[in-house]
């Protein structure tokens, strides 16, 4: 087996075509084509289907991308080890969270014992978190609440409770709280389905025989803000996630307690690599 052959049919996979993964290697397509052909030829294989344009991956070919994605994980994290043995620390660390703001207590005391460390935040909801995770493209997740998943080591981070939020010019602006059965029927923005904060709301709305009416649902919590500001309904939202603006009012929920976790996560057989590890101390302490 030769490593580069592996590395090519890697690249392929992940990227979803011989040109995207030509262009992560930045070597020329043609050489990636031409590697990956030898890899199928000497053991009698076929890892994509070329009949369509893209590089679909065949049964055979899956199941050697879930195999490279722990190999080329663990060449990161040799790499991740090795530069920071020789560099006294450097290195560099991915974090994938909701709301990425959240994190801005811990990255701040994780720089300050760790200066030298490289550290890039990508945001999106927990499935994409966890997503990153498992694909090996975020060394460390945030998540909130998730199904248990036997391949991640998590730790509760924190919880906040959800609240309402209306612009500054609603009716029940002047107020401080409402009660859930009054957002029956009620013009409504949220997040995407799938988010945990709307699960959350759902799950009490249901129990509480409320129907709101969902005008508007967005992958973004920002998105979610500046649609309330705007006027175009009534947002439910974390109440530690919520930055101060002055167009929004926060109403807390007098008969339902919908409360969120946080949690931070990595695969379990990551959870010793040094990076990983010092992250975990450090937002222990930034708590």
């Amino acid at each position: 087996m030769k490593y580069t052959q592996v590395r090519s049919f890697h690249a392929v996979a992940k990227a979803g075509s011989f040109t995207g993964g030509a262009r992560d290697l930045n070597v020329s397509q043609p050489t990636v084509t031409e590697q990956v052909r030898e890899l199928e030829a000497t053991y009698g294989i076929e890892v994509f289907n070329r009949a369509q344009r893209k590089a679909k991956l065949t049964a055979v070919g899956r199941s050697l991308f879930e195999i490279t994605q722990r190999l080329f994980g663990l060449v990161g994290e040799t790499e991740a080890f090795l530069r920071a043995a020789g560099d006294y620390g450097a290195g560099h660390l991915r974090v994938s969270s909701v709301l990425p703001f959240f994190i801005v207590d811990i990255v701040t005391v994780f720089r300050e014992h760790y200066p030298l460390i490289k550290i890039s935040v990508s945001s999106g909801n927990s499935a994409t978190s966890l997503q990153r995770l498992l694909t090996y493209e975020s060394d460390v997740g945030v998540l909130s609440d998730h199904d248990p998943d036997h391949r991640l080591y998590t730790r509760v981070h924190d919880s906040h409770f959800i609240v309402a939020i209306v612009s500054s010019d609603h009716p029940w602006a002047t107020r401080e709280s409402i009660s859930i059965t009054e957002l029956h029927d009620q013009p409504m923005v949220m997040r995407e389905v799938g988010s945990n904060t709307r699960s959350a709301f759902e799950s009490a709305a249901n129990a509480a025989g409320v129907s709101p009416n969902i005008v508007m649902d967005i992958e973004s919590g920002e998105a979610v803000r500046e649609a309330v500001a705007r006027g175009h309904g009534i947002g439910v939202y974390g109440e530690l996630a919520l930055p101060s603006d002055p167009r929004l009012k926060v109403l807390q929920f007098t008969d339902a307690e919908m409360k969120v976790n946080r949690y931070l996560a990595c695969l379990h057989e990551r959870k010793n690599e040094f990076l990983v590890e010092a992250f975990f101390d450090v937002a222990t302490r930034a708590r």
